[in-house]
């Protein structure tokens, strides 16, 4: 069964995002580990305006209204969404190693905060459902 009959499609979205926030938790952590690694340079993902763009509709990724009497357009290619990846080739220490700990750590609780964000929406979309259901039996 598709959860997003159940929950509506915004919880495709919150999918998504929560997976591309771990990938770059993932990835934030992994150049930490490295910050001695000589030649290392550091890595980063980005998915946020790819994500802006499916979600908007008139933005040629996502859905088109070619009637005025259409709904709104779904987010149809949320899954199809791939982070870039982009390697930091800035200037780098004696070693070759580019990783700096303060911008790393800095990157990370921001990711953090979003990832929380994101889990929150859909911690508050989960008790709205209970809540429902609970209240739903009892007159």
């Amino acid at each position: 069964m598709d959860i997003s009959k159940i929950y509506g499609e915004n919880i495709d979205i919150f999918k998504k995002v929560l997976d591309l926030r771990s990938e770059r938790h993932n990835i934030i952590s992994s150049n930490i580990a490295n910050i001695d690694t000589p030649n290392y340079k550091s890595v980063d993902i980005s998915f946020e305006e790819q994500l802006r763009s499916a979600v908007d509709s008139d933005s040629g990724k996502g859905l088109k209204k070619t009637n005025e009497n259409h709904l709104p357009g779904g987010v149809r290619d949320i899954e199809d969404i791939k982070p870039e990846i982009n390697i930091d080739n800035s200037p780098s220490g004696i070693d070759g190693n580019n990783v700096d700990i303060d911008k790393e750590v800095t990157k990370m609780a921001e990711n953090t905060i979003m990832y929380d964000a994101v889990a929150q929406l859909v911690l508050k979309k989960f008790e709205g459902l209970k809540y429902v259901i609970d209240q739903g039996g009892s007159k």
